[in-house]
This record gives structure tokens, sequence and C-alpha cells, in this order.
């Protein structure tokens, strides 16, 4: 589910932040969010299947990162080449953001 805000954001301002599921527990879903033209986006993504100790269970949550990054950066609006580098910028800083609140969550679920 794509939410869309409208809001004077400062452009680049961009957060991934958790949800935790239940008081004292690692968050089970994360905020994707991107702005791009004065609009902020937001989208959530699930992680409550995954056990994100195992490898390949954290590249499946990065690859669910990549395509929320992809959909609140609305690629469809991408035709010219200002265009292009605005989204390249906002998919770039939301997955960043993603990312690194990520390693945040496979951090203390691995003790590090």
């Amino acid at each position: 589910m794509v939410r869309l805000l409208v809001s004077p954001v400062v452009a680049g301002m961009l957060c991934c932040v958790p949800a935790a599921a239940r008081t004292g527990e690692i968050g089970s879903e994360m905020t994707v969010t991107g702005e791009l033209r004065g609009v902020t986006r937001t989208q959530t993504v699930s992680l409550r299947d995954l056990d994100l100790r195992r490898d390949a269970h954290v590249g499946r949550a990065e690859s669910r990162l990549r395509f929320a990054s992809k959909q609140v950066c609305d690629t469809s609006a991408t035709h010219d080449l200002y265009q292009k580098r605005e989204y390249g910028r906002c998919f770039g800083q939301a997955l960043t953001s993603a990312r690194s609140e990520l390693d945040r969550h496979v951090a203390l679920v691995r003790g590090n």
C-alpha cells in the first residue's frame, strides 16, 4: 500500500522508521519514505515472515526494501534526464536509509 502525502519536506529528507509489533520486540515492519518533486510517499515493508539471523532472509528483506524504494520514488514519471536524476537521488536516499535501518535490525537480532 502506497500512501501519498503532500508536505513542505526539504528535498532529500528521507527516513526509514521501524514499527514494533509488540513491546520489547524488534520491529516486524519498516516504513520506507521517499520525497520526489515536493511529494512525500511512504510504503510499509513487512519483515514478519523473515528470520534476520539468516543471510538468505536478510537478502529477501533487502529486495523488499529495494522494491519499496522504487515505488515511493514513482518510476513511472521519469521521462526526461532531469526527472531521471531526481528519481535516482530519491531512490538512492530512500534505499540507503532503509538499508541502514535494516542493518540495525540485523545487529539487534544477531546480538552484534
